[in-house]
């Protein structure tokens, strides 16, 4: 059965917006000349060309705030430390996953391989979960735009960008793309509820800030079919209820971190309510959203479309409050973390390709108009995105606005055109036009930000000049302490004891005015200085850690423990001291 939206003369029991709509007819119905139909040598394009901008993702390297993750279970599991007690600022379900993820990567692989192998671990995973997506989808669609819309997800998953994948908000997304699978893919509506439920419940467990992308997918859902949707809310509603106080009664820890970690995001609106700076932030967030990735600049065009297959009236009108909706929640965690950093908007790039690719699939009048926009908006940002920061910081606003613009025109312009007799469109310029949309940020060289922080971080290959000599020099097996950010860890990979791998209480109580010290998770981190015994150096990263403005307890214990003067230094890459014990100095 279609869903409400594909065919708007079923379901009218469940939405009622069918009998009070206008007589007015919908618009022409696809013919079966309309369909979508790749063909072999469309076929053989379209998987070249996907490829081609997967192998260009492999390129670089992933993301500081990923190894910092990886390399804090990593070494602390080295030594041992469980999964389960690690301290890597991230809950146990995001955790959970990246040692997942991190299984194949053996302990002496080089750093370029270790990348690789993560990184191909990560998209077989989402291979599996768009295979699900499919599988759902077609219980209500063509099984050809079932294809296309979740090919199109999941490829924009792969090949998100550096800072976005793999970090915890990308995880989210990949959880909302299973859910909707999950919930519609079962012939038996409770087996549905139970898997979607449960897989809406990883979009808010995998990180509390992106909560909001639960509600995106039980609205994915609901527009397939309302009750599947209503089932999978009830049953993610108890899960969550069972996940809660199962991790409050077996895993305290996790609840503490979550309230100190809370405390520490001060810029957050959940702290001082909204504010237009923090508007403006978003929407300039927003507008290098669309640079990085021009599908989100096409998305407005593409959701035009889709709403106005549906009859005049009421139907119109709930299909602009679930696009409006869908908008609105794909934002929301980058606007309730305040800090607008461009993986906060991992998202919005997933939510337009899928947005996209449903309108080329499902509205065949339409594929021309949003063929020329996309192609337009690809090549200014391939274009933009070359320039020099500087540059782009000057003429930023200009360029969003223009992008704002040009994006409202074209939706427009979408909608007045839709069901014309243009001429046809080929199948396999669509999909290499829409990958086209999502490959920009992951080519070699592109910019982390257009405008935002990060705006001078380009995609490059992963390197560690110097760790592995270090290495050598200490032992690869030596336990050390670890006073730095942890893709440190990751670089290094020598185990350390102290499930603060990377000690990042005592690291911010260092900052004038922070208010970590009072914290419990800072008593709980000072322990791998009192406690610790098995550390023979020092892995102290002095541009993050400040030792010289941590407390005298802290000050004291390290020189108690450490030999940090230029004559017991060990030599190591320039960004490091390391400091010996004081009885392992020969």
């Amino acid at each position: 059965m279609a869903p409400w939206w594909h065919n708007p003369r079923t379901m009218t029991s469940q939405t009622h917006v069918v009998a009070a709509a206008p007589a007015e007819p919908p618009p022409t119905p696809a013919s079966s000349d309309d369909r979508l139909r790749l063909g072999r040598p469309g076929l053989a394009a379209a998987t070249v060309a996907g490829l081609a901008a997967v192998a260009s993702s492999l390129w670089s390297g992933m993301n500081a705030d990923v190894t910092y993750a990886l390399g804090g279970i990593e070494t602390a599991g080295r030594g041992g430390v469980s999964v389960f007690d690690v301290f890597v600022a991230r809950p146990l379900a995001y955790r959970l996953l990246m040692w997942l993820v991190e299984l194949p990567v053996g302990d002496d692989a080089p750093i370029r391989v270790a990348h690789l192998l993560t990184r191909l671990s990560a998209s077989l995973l989402v291979v599996a979960v768009t295979v699900v997506l499919f599988l759902g989808l077609r219980r209500f669609l063509d099984s050809r735009a079932a294809g296309f819309i979740a090919a199109a997800t999941g490829l924009s998953l792969v090949i998100a960008p550096p800072w976005h994948f793999l970090e915890p908000d990308w995880v989210a997304v990949l959880a909302v793309a299973l859910a909707v699978g999950a919930a519609c893919a079962p012939r038996r509506v409770w087996l549905g509820a139970v898997l979607g439920g449960f897989c809406v419940l990883l979009t808010v467990a995998v990180k509390l800030a992106t909560a909001p992308l639960a509600l995106l997918a039980l609205i994915m859902v609901a527009v397939l079919n309302w009750r599947r949707a209503a089932w999978a809310t009830a049953a993610a509603a108890a899960l969550t209820v069972v996940w809660y106080v199962a991790t409050k009664a077996l895993l305290p820890w996790e609840n503490i971190w979550l309230g100190d970690q809370a405390a520490l995001v001060v810029d957050s609106p959940i702290h001082h309510g909204v504010r237009w700076e923090d508007i403006y932030r978003l929407l300039r967030g927003i507008g290098d959203v669309a640079l990085l990735s021009p599908l989100v600049a096409v998305a407005p065009a593409a959701a035009a479309v889709l709403v106005r297959r549906l009859r005049p009236g009421r139907p119109r009108w709930i299909g602009t409050g679930v696009a409006v909706a869908a908008a609105g929640l794909s934002v929301a965690p980058a606007y309730g973390q305040g800090e607008f950093f461009m993986y906060h908007f991992a998202p919005v790039p997933v939510l337009a390709a899928a947005v996209c690719a449903a309108a080329f699939a499902l509205c065949p009048g339409a594929r021309t108009p949003l063929l020329a926009v996309t192609t337009v908006f690809v090549v200014a940002s391939f274009v933009l995105l070359r320039q020099s920061p500087q540059w782009r910081l000057d003429h930023v606003i200009a360029v969003t606005m223009t992008y704002a613009v040009v994006a409202l025109i074209a939706a427009v312009a979408a909608w007045h055109l839709d069901g014309r007799r243009l001429r046809a469109v080929p199948a396999a310029a669509m999909a290499v036009v829409l990958i086209a949309g999502m490959v920009l940020a992951t080519l070699p060289r592109a910019p982390y930000a257009f405008s935002g922080y990060n705006q001078e971080v380009l995609n490059d290959k992963p390197s560690a000049p110097g760790y592995a000599e270090l290495r050598e020099r200490i032992g690869p097996d030596t336990p050390v302490m670890y006073f730095s950010f942890a893709s440190v860890n990751y670089d290094l990979g020598n185990p350390t004891a102290c499930r603060y791998p990377s000690p990042q209480w005592l690291q911010r109580a260092a900052k004038p005015g922070n208010p970590s010290a009072g914290f419990r998770s800072y008593a709980d981190n000072l322990k791998c200085l009192t406690e610790d015994t098995k550390s023979r150096y020092l892995i102290w990263q002095w541009q993050w850690f400040s030792i010289a403005t941590s407390s005298e307890e802290v000050k004291a214990l390290v020189a108690k423990r450490f030999d940090c003067s230029l004559k017991a230094r060990i030599p190591g890459p320039r960004e490091l001291v390391v400091c010996p014990t004081h009885r392992w100095i020969k």
